[in-house]
């Protein structure tokens, strides 16, 4: 059985019932004063800190900045009464791990503590396994189907919805990490952090977050797939990697074949038996790709992007990207930061 967390909750009140829904993941200590809650955590333990904005001896803020300062707990929830973001956001600047209103219930509370849990290393096994098989699936055409069938045997073995919102968003996030860090090569495509959005995504229904998860992998899925497809042939599956990896500069057919001890003709000739296309074409569009990441997450000037993907007519890149994606390039940089914001 996996150990329960350590949670302590600050807060000027009688402990909260709710936390008798919650034996299964957590130990509870509850304290009505800052300072002995801070005594506490001096002497003691704790996965886990709730603290109430509004407490005698110490207030919330100032036991949240002591708790980071002298690292007594890596993970501290403010609560309060009061939907004020103010003191949210000064959470936020201190370090706070989330931000809860009173009353606290099963639904706001067991995210929270799943979360912990899963960041401790304490997650479901069943989950990360299941994370694994579809960042496995990236790429390919099963995948929205496997996410489809993993999700639905979640809810037949949940009868919680809150416990299935969050178990969802779990396999989703793990998916996306998993997915780069087997992909070394993607950063240069696409920003793991543009997939993160999630934890703090509402849920009024849990269609909501299963389609949205399911939108962004089959997203991430079809970038992949535009990049890298494993065919079956390493000489070639090693080429197209090293083309990804290698993608800012000139990939100059006669240097990749000869990197691979093969004539221009062998080359070409791997290309259209494996793939179905010539080796330009390809190279063009992994150039084009990576051109529309610096454009939306960089500051770089035309030019310098188009020096830096190996093309030394800044006017044939040009023509070449608005012909690919129908747009100039000033236009598409534009639409990419109303789009951010």
């Amino acid at each position: 059985m996996e150990r329960r967390l350590r949670i302590l909750e600050a807060v000027d009140q009688p402990r909260d019932s709710v936390w008798d829904q919650f034996q299964e993941y957590a130990e509870v200590t509850a304290v009505r004063d800052g300072e002995c809650a801070y005594q506490l955590l001096c002497e003691q333990k704790f996965d886990l800190v709730f603290l109430n904005l509004m407490l005698s001896g110490l207030d919330g803020l100032e036991l949240l900045r002591r708790i980071r300062q002298q690292e007594l707990c890596s993970f501290v929830v403010l609560t309060s009464e009061f939907p004020d973001f103010q003191y949210a956001q000064q959470g936020i600047l201190y370090g706070a791990f989330d931000y809860l209103l009173r009353p606290l219930t099963e639904e706001t509370l067991l995210p929270v503590i799943l979360r912990v849990r899963d960041r401790m290393g304490q997650g479901d096994s069943a989950l990360q396994r299941e994370s694994i098989a579809l960042a496995e699936e990236m790429g390919s055409p099963q995948l929205v189907q496997r996410f489809d069938e993993v999700v639905q045997a979640l809810a037949d073995a949940q009868g919680n919805n809150a416990r299935l919102d969050v178990m969802v968003r779990t396999l989703y996030r793990a998916a996306v990490e998993r997915t780069f860090a087997d992909r070394p090569w993607l950063a240069r495509f696409e920003q793991q952090e543009a997939y993160d959005a999630i934890d703090w995504m509402g849920s009024s229904s849990r269609s909501i977050v299963r389609d949205y998860c399911r939108r962004r992998l089959e997203e991430l899925s079809g970038r992949i797939a535009a990049l890298y497809s494993k065919t079956g042939c390493a000489k070639l599956d090693n080429i197209l990697l090293y083309l990804l990896d290698n993608v800012d500069g000139g990939c100059l057919q006669k240097d990749v074949a000869a990197a691979h001890y093969l004539s221009n003709t062998a080359l070409s000739e791997l290309f259209r038996s494996q793939l179905g296309r010539t080796y330009r074409s390809y190279v063009t569009d992994i150039k084009m790709l990576r051109a529309q990441y610096l454009l939306k997450y960089t500051d770089q000037k035309v030019y310098e992007i188009s020096a830096q993907l190996g093309y030394r007519d800044v006017n044939y890149f040009s023509r070449m990207f608005r012909q690919r994606y129908g747009v100039p390039l000033s236009q598409y940089r534009q639409q990419m930061q109303d789009y951010q914001i």
